[in-house]
């Protein structure tokens, strides 16, 4: 009996002692601290259309994208942030000369803001210290795939001792592009679709948030007029100093030298700014991950902070009659934090920019900016009023049929409004009816000031600022797992 009593005895303490070993391993493994950087950004989207009064008013805006600590999510999204106007900007003399020559007299102000409270979903605040830049309207993600496909590119061979990285990105991309396509019924089946997003689109405008937007421009045309900040105006919130999380135990990170799968498609920021008249060809470029990268057992690949450099491959800057830059970058190599950087081969996939610049993004990573196609409305409509100024505003003209009466075209008040206004706004058509001459003189000018802003004038630069999101798409067929 006291045999079998010693056993269980020994049998319990064995098993408490085995059950506490994994607990004390768990225990000793190593922890990292969770901090969100200086100089990392914060996506800031405003909650309120805010009617730019005064410095020190009140604003509060969302977290629109999340932000990670090496492997997690430390800030979700829907975090809220509340600041406030810290300084308003009434531009140079320069920009408010011309504001005034357009019939503006309330020129453009900018409004600087300051977020400084950051509100946790679980309702807990934090202080934060930010430097806000941007302001961006209408932000939407444009993705490639807006151009024609393009040109093939002459596949590799054991001669080509050293193919140039941009001829290698394009065949690829090419291959990958022409392997998706499924077939003249998709592209019948994309072309209705254009067609019900058409009509969905017109069937918007009935909305109240359209009708609204719709006011606001009908306000703006006023020479005197209120000035707001648009709701959901997208903001860079750079920290000023960093945040912490707390400590938590990382997951196991992969072997050093592994790298994603092809074809993957990495979210990141640009640390450059890139631009089509200020960059030329051949100028590297850095980018910031923003989300960790996993390989399929969920070990760390590539965490969050880790760099990706490139260079660029195409720039050409705008030009007159309207032509747009144009700009191509690729990443070549990446760098793990206290790793030796190695090669990656991608291009872009996506980019984060306002809907009012019309940014397309092609399969080769290239963007530029489509010009509207209703910009030829405007110089149009302006030489049609000016020709109705000058030809038939009130004048007499001789007896043509020898009925012995003599024919008027009319006063012609109406064809010298619509010039004044489309030169100066609302101010232009009422000066245009003191005389003829005035009202010749301001048709012209809104002629030449449409003519040379839609049709002579030059084009938009291609610009990314830095802190701009944007997706990465691995080369398909060139990545293979190292280890």
């Amino acid at each position: 009996m006291r045999l079998r009593f010693f056993v269980a005895g020994l049998a319990a303490l064995l098993a408490t002692v085995g059950a506490g070993r994994p607990a004390a391993a768990q225990s000793d493994q190593p922890t990292i601290d969770l901090v969100v950087g200086a100089g990392r950004p914060l996506r800031v989207a405003l909650d309120e259309k805010t009617q730019i009064k005064s410095v020190g008013q009140a604003v509060t805006g969302t977290i629109t994208e999340p932000v990670y600590a090496y492997d997690r999510i430390v800030i979700d999204v829907g975090a809220k942030v509340r600041g406030h106007v810290s300084k308003i900007d009434s531009g140079s003399k320069l920009v408010r000369a011309r504001a005034y020559m357009g019939g503006n007299l309330s020129p453009t102000k900018h409004a600087t803001l300051q977020f400084d409270t950051l509100i946790l979903a679980e309702g807990h605040e934090m202080p934060i210290d930010t430097v806000v830049k941007g302001g961006i309207p209408n932000v939407t993600r444009k993705f490639a795939g807006g151009s024609k496909s393009p040109r093939k590119e002459p596949a590799a061979t054991n001669d080509d001792a050293n193919p140039t990285l941009a001829s290698r990105a394009r065949g690829e991309i090419s291959q990958r592009k022409e392997e998706a396509i499924a077939g003249a019924k998709q592209a019948v089946s994309d072309a209705k679709q254009k067609v019900r997003d058409t009509f969905s689109q017109i069937k918007s405008l009935r909305e109240p948030g359209q009708m609204s937007k719709l006011k606001d421009a009908a306000v703006q045309q006023l020479p005197y007029h209120p000035q707001y900040i648009a709701k959901g105006t997208v903001y860079d919130a750079e920290l000023s100093s960093p945040v912490s999380f707390g400590s938590a135990v990382p997951a196991d990170a992969a072997p050093a030298g592994t790298k994603p799968a092809p074809d993957s498609v990495l979210t990141a920021r640009l640390a450059t700014t890139l631009d089509s008249s200020k960059t030329p060809r051949g100028t590297p470029f850095e980018a910031v991950l923003t989300e960790p990268v996993f390989s399929e057992d969920h070990h760390v690949i590539l965490p969050e902070g880790t760099k990706l450099t490139g260079e660029v491959t195409l720039a050409r800057p705008a030009r007159k009659f309207h032509r747009n830059g144009q700009l191509r970058f690729l990443f070549q190599n990446v760098q793990v934090p206290n790793q030796q950087p190695m090669p990656l081969l991608g291009a872009l996939h996506s980019v984060d920019a306002s809907d009012d610049d019309h940014v397309a993004v092609d399969d080769e990573g290239g963007a530029t900016l489509e010009n509207s196609k209703t910009r030829f409305i405007a110089p149009a409509l302006s030489l049609m009023t000016l020709h109705a100024s000058v030809e038939h505003d009130g004048h007499s003209f001789a007896d043509p049929d020898g009925d012995g009466t003599i024919k008027n075209a009319g006063h012609g008040a109406g064809s010298r409004g619509m010039g004044g206004f489309i030169g100066m706004g609302l101010i232009g058509a009422a000066v245009s009816q003191i005389t003829r001459p005035v009202g010749i003189a301001m048709g012209a000018y809104g002629a030449a000031k449409t003519m040379y802003s839609n049709v002579l004038g030059k084009g938009r630069e291609v610009t990314f600022e830095a802190d701009t999101p944007i997706q990465v798409r691995l080369a398909p067929g060139t990545l293979e797992t190292e280890k």
